[in-house]
């Protein structure tokens, strides 16, 4: 039987929408009418961060270089208080494959997608995210659509996005684009159910996982450049790796390490 597609019908079937492209039902993890087992999801998605280094290593993401700027350095110590100077470092995350952190998210979540036999994936976004995951998929040998939420009310694109479009256009991807309004969650929903590709959001579990790997790379480069000051994180999924508590809280002796995690290093 052929499904009804208005907007009502569709956002009606969100939940069983959702829970198809993903593998995962989020109703798993409510409890109550507020609170949300976070911690469960993560731990639901059966990735430690070894495993996300070898899936994003394998698509030239991830270990990217931590540069020390020592004339903003020198700048800030001249004006601290003897001891209180820190060393200030940019982690370049344009090095990655497509030129931003988003490629960690999307390295992430494609390579489960093909992992589950889905033969392609879908994202909403705006940005470097749609241009993450259409370079994703191009290596990984998958098919790709991007929606994007391109024009105003008066058919106006930002330039900005509009950009954006052509370089996923140019890594493979088909790119919907749309006003910025409540169609573009039912388009989503609408093309995910037509296709029977994988959800592969931004903000998803798997996408969000692939981000643990930037924060564990700091506190490592850190510790190679200061020593024992900071210690390794554990690789356990309940110890989220967080490099403001270990580059931060850690550090209690000076010099203190400032980590910026960076797409666009020309300042």
């Amino acid at each position: 039987m052929k499904l009804a597609k208005d907007y009502n019908s569709v956002m009606g079937r969100s939940a069983d929408i959702m829970k198809a492209s993903l593998g995962l039902d989020f109703n798993d993890f409510e409890s109550g009418s507020v609170a949300f087992d976070y911690e469960g999801l993560m731990e639901a998605t059966g990735y430690t961060i070894e495993e996300i280094d070898r899936i994003q290593s394998r698509t030239g993401v991830g270990h990217t270089p931590l540069l020390e700027l020592r004339n903003i350095t020198a700048l800030a110590r001249k004006y601290a208080k003897p001891g209180y100077g820190a060393r200030i470092l940019v982690k370049d995350e344009a090095a990655n494959a497509s030129g931003s952190f988003k490629d960690r998210r999307a390295a992430c979540a494609v390579a489960h997608a093909k992992k589950l036999g889905y033969k392609g994936v879908i994202a909403a976004t705006s940005g470097n995210y749609g241009a993450a995951v259409a370079s994703q998929a191009a290596m990984q040998g998958m098919k790709c659509i991007i929606v994007q939420e391109c024009y105003d009310s008066k058919g106006v694109g930002q330039p900005e996005i509009v950009e954006k479009a052509r370089k996923c256009e140019a890594l493979g991807a088909e790119v919907i684009q749309l006003t910025v309004g409540p169609e573009l969650f039912y388009t989503f929903l609408s093309v995910l159910e037509d296709t029977g590709y994988f959800n592969a959001s931004l903000y998803s579990p798997f996408g969000i996982a692939g981000v643990d790997t930037l924060g564990y790379e700091i506190v490592m480069q850190c510790r190679e450049k200061l020593g024992k000051s900071i210690r390794k994180p554990n690789d356990k999924r309940n110890d989220r790796v967080d490099s403001r508590s270990y580059c931060g809280k850690q550090c209690q002796e000076p010099p203190f390490c400032w980590s910026i995690s960076c797409s666009n290093p020309s300042f």
